[in-house]
């Protein structure tokens, strides 16, 4: 018999999403039902369930089967009493090398056991909190697999989807737990987080949504458990993400990030082998030497490919240090008539040093561009901003350093002019292996810069400009910072994109929804991601659609900017027929397209292809119900996390 005690796992889950309650292993005992202190639950079950901490007392093995104690209680440490079903999933893991020179470490699967109104193992509830489960056999000789005495094993323990006998409903939850014949486990395999994956996909889960923590996949999805190598976890997941990738595939680290805590951290560059590279790198047959010298096995892998050369050639190519020596900073901007008159201050972050020559004269600068629009209360005058090529002008004065342009001929609307504009900056760099260097030498390429925006009023740069309502950051989750560059090198989404991509584009009357059949910014964007837009019909949205938090950024007071009353800056929907629809009708409808969704706004004032007047009247009442804390407030009916 071998006995661990006095592990405990704490695990929180927030506003009742999935819980997660790791477990395991421990023979069964009795409890007094005195009240506990933290961690041992007593006293009265448990009704309110926002947050879970499970214990695990000890494990024991008695003739090589594992029956596995643990308690279950909730935020307040109450005990929860009466879960009526859980399935526990075992396995261990193979060292890296233990099945062959330059082989990763891997999962082996020896079971999953369930219990509902039967069991396949022993269940018992104690209820108190605490509960028991004895695996039906030993671990030893199941799916035809040997157990190895102190390698590191798992079970993985899912609970929830159903509700407990007073009906508090369980959110589905599982959670791993690995430890050691002697105790912890030294060592695991761990290389990439929940996380990290939920980034773009927010709350990814399979099977029925049974399973939603990246070390249940890895256990099943596993030599032994799966029918085809293709579906062992590292192969399927590269297979899966060669299609519809909105990041990089070149950059590992999209869904390898770089986490110290990982025990495994950094393994796609420090072990690769022929499984996982080839099923990124699909032209390669390694053992018939196709596209690659011919390799039978893992072996010889690092020889060529050490971590330093895998991680080369999976980056930047050190684009991002060669950026971080360059800043374009608006220093001082002006309106005078039709014309803004800014200073622009070029630098080196990393040194410190300005640079005293103008864009013009810099030999690294490939393209410098400023552009501008005015009005952004009520979403920009023109559609068409103005801008200038820095790098093919001289500045109109300036020394030092700080150099002055103007931009003529904005669109500024008599009665506007108190009102701000906005400029933005964009443009490339040559550069090679992380050094800025002459656009003249071919050994240099051009990379894009981060676009920046300055607001600006009649009189001076200014904090104040248009509203903000998708960042950067929330567009970079899914698609990586300034991974998105249109139009060469446009990569600021908050701001800059806006700035021709507004109100003034007219949709197509002759569409089926002309909402998503324009060029304005906040309809087009919502018919990509809805893959309602022709020609992306395909796209592969790969989180929830409805949840407007994965793009949507709160304002001043926290709300979040999809929240109903719109801002009064929000035009209605111009169409190219010359009609209207109003602008709350036009946001919902790129999305909720149906006809009865229509009738449905209609009935509550909404105008569809109507006169500027009639769109612009008032009518939409929109908010009454679905405006912040009614009824059916949008930031409630929606699936937002």
């Amino acid at each position: 018999m071998k006995l661990i005690t006095n592990l405990i796992c704490v695990f929180d889950m927030k506003n009742a999403a999935p819980l997660i309650l790791a477990l395991l292993l421990t023979a069964c005992g009795g409890d007094d039902g005195e009240p506990g202190n933290p961690g041992e639950p007593g006293g009265p079950p448990a009704t309110d369930i926002s947050s879970l901490n499970v214990e695990v007392n000890e494990v024991i093995f008695t003739h090589g089967v594992a029956t596995v104690n643990y308690s279950v209680n909730n935020q307040d440490d109450e005990p929860i009493v009466g879960i009526p079903s859980s399935t526990y999933i075992a396995a261990q893991l193979l060292p890296q090398g233990f099945t062959n020179a330059g082989n990763s470490s891997q999962w082996q699967y020896f079971t999953s056991e369930s219990c509902t109104s039967s069991c396949t193992g022993e269940f018992v509830d104690h209820k108190n909190g605490k509960y028991s489960y004895t695996f039906s056999a030993a671990f030893d000789g199941m799916n035809e697999m040997s157990y190895l005495p102190g390698a590191t094993q798992r079970i993985v323990i899912k609970i929830g989807g159903d509700s407990l006998p007073d009906g508090t409903a369980l959110p589905t939850t599982n959670q791993n737990f690995d430890w050691q014949d002697s105790g912890e486990a030294a060592y695991t395999r761990n290389l990439i987080t929940m996380e990290t994956c939920n980034t773009c996909h927010k709350d990814l889960a399979f099977h029925g949504s049974k399973y939603n923590e990246v070390e249940t996949c890895v256990t099943c999805h596993s030599e032994g458990k799966v029918s085809s190598n293709d579906n062992i976890f590292p192969q399927m997941i590269h297979g899966k993400h060669l299609t519809g990738f909105p990041g990089s595939l070149a950059d590992c680290q999209t869904c390898h990030a770089n986490d110290e805590t990982l025990t495994e951290n950094m393994n796609w560059a420090r072990v690769p082998g022929m499984e996982a590279c080839g099923s990124c790198h699909t032209d390669i047959n390694f053992p018939a030497g196709e596209g690659h010298p011919a390799q039978v096995d893992n072996s010889n892998c690092v020889a060529c490919h050490n971590p330093d050369w895998t991680m080369s050639v999976h980056n930047d190519g050190g684009n991002d240090e060669a950026l971080a020596q360059f800043n374009a900073q608006i220093t001082v901007a002006s309106l005078s008539g039709t014309t803004v008159t800014f200073s622009l201050r070029l630098s080196n972050p990393v040194t410190g040093e300005v640079y005293t020559d103008s864009a013009d004269k810099l030999n690294f600068v490939a393209d410098l561009r400023v552009v501008a629009n005015w009005g952004t209360s009520f979403d920009y005058a023109t559609r068409s901003a103005k801008s200038i090529k820095l790098q093919e002008i001289p500045p109109k004065s300036g020394s030092a350093g700080i150099y002055t342009y103007d931009i003529t001929d904005l669109t500024v609307p008599s009665g506007s002019e108190s009102d701000h504009g906005t400029l933005a900056i964009q443009g490339k760099l040559c550069s090679s292996e992380g050094m800025l260097g002459d656009c003249a030498n071919e050994q240099f390429s051009s990379v894009n810069i981060k676009s920046s925006h300055q607001f600006f009023s009649i009189a001076s740069i200014s904090d104040e400009g248009r509203r903000i309502v998708v960042t950067n950051t929330t567009c970079g989750s899914c698609h990586g910072d300034q991974a998105l560059n249109f139009h060469g090198s446009r990569n600021d989404l908050e701001q800059q994109c806006q700035l021709c991509h507004n109100n003034n584009m007219m949709a197509d009357a002759s569409a089926v929804n002309p909402s998503i059949a324009t060029a304005d910014f906040k309809h087009l964007i919502h018919g990509l991601h809805s893959s309602q837009r022709e020609g992306f019909e395909d796209l592969n949205y790969p989180g929830q659609i409805g949840d407007c938090a994965q793009c949507h950024t709160s304002n001043d007071t926290g709300t979040l900017t999809a929240a109903l009353p719109l801002s009064n800056a929000v035009q209605p929907l111009s169409i190219d027929n010359g009609t209207f629809t109003s602008a709350t009708a036009a946001i919902c409808s790129d999305c909720h397209s149906s006809t009865n969704a229509a009738n449905h706004m209609t009935q509550q004032g909404a105008v569809f292809m109507g006169t500027e007047e009639d769109a612009t009247s008032g009518t939409e009442s929109c908010a009454t119900c679905h405006g912040q804390g009614a009824t059916a407030d949008v930031l409630t009916v929606h699936p937002i996390k």
